[in-house]
Formats: structure tokens, C-alpha cells, sequence
């Protein structure tokens, strides 16, 4: 495979010209990523270290949430357990490296060890996470596999899923995807559901509370739902109330 250095067009022979960007001589070869030292099993932190233990290599994971529900702020903080593990590639898609690094900062998450990569371009960032144990994208629906494919078509995230779940099987490391929900659940394409092995949803309710919820787990059984709070430093879990005292009866 091949792909432009200018656009990140991806085609089976180097072509003389880009039909998506006009450049002349652009292809190079797209390598394949090698499988380096990475560990067998990652922790993901406190939170989703919580509900699904330590988790394999290998493993791709898909995380959606309402917008301001706090999905980048649980992000970042799955990226910094990460980092403690081995190198991490955190794909600025939404907003600038500069923004999410000082998020990270407020937060107090370890920003050593992490590379925080504005691309949207699926061949660029797989190769930038050839040598990375771990991969977070914020977000799914900014990525594309082409210059000329619109990001957040169907298309698009079906082709960036897909890359992603043959990168992370090749390579062993991990990959966790950020995606948006819709009404009927998340939003995009139900391919990108099937393709991955979790599926995590962050949820809020009227009064603040919010809830992290598995709906799918190759790995496992269902975990129950794990109650959450925002605070200074990010997501933290949050006790279930005490159940109220039984009258008593005659």
C-alpha cells in the first residue's frame, strides 16, 4: 500500500500524480506496523480500571457520551494511566494540542510519555502510533481515511474503525476511540459497535449525576453501572446512596 505525504490519500500502487490533491510523485510506502514491546495486559485507571480490570493488548474500546458530559476529561485520564505503561498517542481531533494539554494540566494528569497529535488523517496517524503501547482519539467522527472523504460520514468512520481494530490486532497495543451519542444511542454507524471489543457510554442526569456504562464486553461479563462525580481533578466514583431506613410496622 502507498500513501501521499501531502494528503494521506492511501491507494494499492504509487501513483505519478494524487488525484485527490494534484501533487506529483507524492506515494510513499505506507510500512506495516511491527509489534514492539508493549505489555501484555494495561491498566486504564481508577474508572474504567474499576469496571473492567486490566485489559488485554489488543483490545479496542469505544467511549460515547453526550457533549459536556465529560468524555475528554475521562480521556485524558485513561491516557495518563496509559502513559505510565508505555508511549501514548493522543489524537487531537476537536481541538487544539495546546487547549487539551493545559485541560490535562488543570487536571493533574502526567502528560509524560504522551504525544498529543492535531491529526485527522487515518495513514498519518497510524504511522505516528507505530511506536506508541496506546492510542486515544478524540474524536471518532473528525477522522477520516481520505482527503477527499467528508469526516463523520458513515464511510469514514466505518474505514477508521476498521484501520484502527487491524492496527491495535497487529501491534497488540490498545486503542480507545471517543465517539458522540444520538437519541437512539451512539451515533454513527452500527459497524463501528460491531467492529470494537467494549463499548462504554458516559451518561448524566438531571441533577449532575452521571453514570459509566458497559453495553458491550468481549472480554467479559456486563459490569453493573458505575456511579461517577465531577471534580477539580477530573471523573471520580462516587458512593451509591445509602438505602433509605424501612418504616417500621405495627
Amino acid at each position: 500500500m502507498f500513501v501521499c505525504r501531502r494528503c494521506g490519500r492511501v491507494e494499492a500502487r504509487a501513483l505519478a500524480v494524487c488525484p485527490t490533491c494534484g501533487t506529483w510523485a507524492a506515494f510513499r510506502p505506507l510500512e506495516e506496523p511491527k509489534a514492539l514491546s508493549r505489555p501484555a495486559r494495561f491498566f486504564l485507571g481508577p474508572i474504567l480500571g474499576g469496571l473492567l480490570g486490566e485489559v488485554p493488548g489488543g483490545t479496542v474500546l469505544l467511549l460515547g457520551g453526550e457533549p459536556g458530559v465529560g468524555k475528554s476529561t475521562l480521556a485524558l485520564s485513561v491516557a495518563g494511566a496509559l502513559a505510565a505503561q508505555g508511549p501514548v498517542v493522543y489524537v487531537c481531533g476537536e481541538e487544539d494540542p495546546a487547549v487539551v494539554q493545559a485541560r490535562a494540566a488543570r487536571l493533574g494528569v502526567p502528560q509524560k510519555g504522551i504525544t498529543f497529535l492535531p491529526e485527522v488523517i487515518l495513514a498519518r496517524i497510524l504511522q505516528a502510533a507505530k511506536g506508541a503501547a496506546a492510542v486515544v482519539v478524540d474524536s471518532l467522527p473528525c477522522l477520516t481515511t481520505r482527503a477527499s472523504l467528508l469526516p463523520g460520514s458513515a464511510q469514514a468512520q466505518n474505514e477508521a474503525t476498521l484501520g484502527f481494530v487491524r492496527f491495535t490486532r497487529k501491534t497488540g497495543c490498545l486503542s480507545l476511540l471517543v465517539t458522540q451519542v444520538a437519541k437512539r444511542g451512539l451515533a454513527g454507524p452500527k459497524f463501528v459497535e460491531h467492529a470494537v471489543d467494549v463499548v462504554l457510554v458516559l451518561t448524566k442526569d438531571a441533577n449532575g449525576t452521571r453514570a459509566l456504562r458497559v453495553t458491550k464486553n468481549r472480554l467479559g461479563p456486563l459490569p453493573p453501572p458505575l456511579p461517577l462525580r465531577m471534580t477539580g481533578q477530573g471523573l471520580a466514583p462516587s458512593e451509591a446512596p445509602s438505602p433509605a431506613p424501612r418504616a417500621k410496622t405495627r
